[in-house]
């Protein structure tokens, strides 16, 4: 099942889910969950991990286990943590190494009365930081179901288009865009509360980006993942993160450092902010043909530059597998697990370094 085909089956009965990742209409709810797919609703919502209620896998041995309150087949789905610990935790981010997820139950949850996207726009990326800091503390994005952050490549790549007798030093050099949902009162509210926060930050409305890019990226689903104008080469690579939004600052400066050590590569960053911290984004953009065995250093040099800003793996895969395995008493743990449920290691040999 598609996330496109889900959202227009529940459209009719005024419901929606929680977390829809960027991927889109194209994406499958078992690859989300496998692969812990950053979500368009993650400021309310989480993750798209903490929108699942239970789940079924099929293990190597081919026994299929249930979680949750789904254990016991006359109660059904209706509460994740059940019989002891969180074994659907197991199987959300584990890319496959532990078992084929099967079946999802999702929440669901009423489409909102009213929506409004808007942009504010900074000076600097500290103040920006900052901003966000507050409004993640004071918890005014409680009416945000999506929220995400640009930076001067971003933000000039689509302005350049849409204003070119603008003058690029003009405009902000940092943006953050949210989407809000609820209430008309609750998003009026909250868009006030928003705006203020901003300006105590020398931040304000940005509203051509909002024009340009950002209403159109929550609006119209196909153009989810153009990624603010950034395809430009045949293939890209991601790495994901999560980081406190005081941590923003060194995120940037670390991809900042790869676009100097390695100039070869266009490096796009962004992030989607979460109700606490948030999922950081790093796309590479690379020839596959002349540049794939470049591309893998520059991704290895990229990996240790985000861990060393205060960045913690986010989807893993092979990609952080290494880093993974330097974790003693974490990989440890996870190997044993992997060896009580998968003893000739069949299922996606690699991932998470197992």
């Amino acid at each position: 099942v598609r996330f496109g085909a889900l959202l227009k089956a529940l459209k009719p009965y005024g419901l929606t889910i929680g977390v829809v990742p960027l991927t889109g209409p194209t994406a499958t709810l078992g690859g989300a969950a496998s692969s812990h797919a950053l979500g368009t609703g993650s400021v309310r919502f989480q993750s798209f991990a903490d929108e699942v209620v239970g789940l079924e896998a099929v293990l190597a041995d081919g026994n299929v286990v249930r979680t949750g309150s789904a254990i016991l087949p006359q109660a059904g789905y209706f509460a994740r943590h059940a019989f002891g610990p969180d074994l659907t935790g197991l199987f959300l981010g584990a890319d496959a190494t532990l078992g084929v997820i099967s079946k999802l139950a999702l929440w669901l949850h009423p489409l909102p009365e009213a929506k409004q996207t808007i942009c504010l726009g900074f000076e600097t990326v500290e103040a920006g930081a900052a901003c966000l800091t507050e409004l993640q503390n004071r918890e005014l994005l409680r009416d945000v179901w999506y929220s995400s952050i640009y930076d001067t490549m971003a933000i000039q790549g689509r302005m350049n288009a849409a204003f070119p007798d603008d003058s690029p030093e003009s405009w902000p050099k940092f943006a953050v865009g949210l989407d809000f949902g609820g209430t008309e009162e609750a998003v009026k509210r909250g868009i006030e509360d928003v705006l203020q926060a901003a300006r105590r930050h020398q931040g304000d409305d940005f509203p051509q980006f909002n024009e340009v890019f950002y209403r159109r990226l929550r609006y119209d689903e196909t153009f989810w993942y153009s990624f603010a104008g950034y395809f430009t080469r045949s293939k890209c690579g991601l790495l994901m993160t999560s980081l406190p939004a005081n941590k923003i600052p060194d995120f940037y400066g670390a991809i900042n450092n790869m676009r100097t050590k390695h100039e070869d590569f266009l490096w796009a960053p962004g992030g989607v902010i979460c109700r606490r911290g948030l999922h950081g984004g790093v796309i590479a953009f690379y020839d596959e043909q002349n540049q794939w065995p470049a591309i893998q250093a520059a991704f290895k040099d990229c990996t240790q530059a985000l861990l060393d800003a205060g960045c913690v793996p986010y989807k893993s895969g092979k990609v952080w597998a290494e880093h993974i395995k330097r974790l003693d008493s974490h990989h440890g743990l996870l190997t044993k697990i992997k060896s009580a449920v998968d003893e000739n290691s069949i299922m996606s040999p690699g991932n998470l370094g197992l």
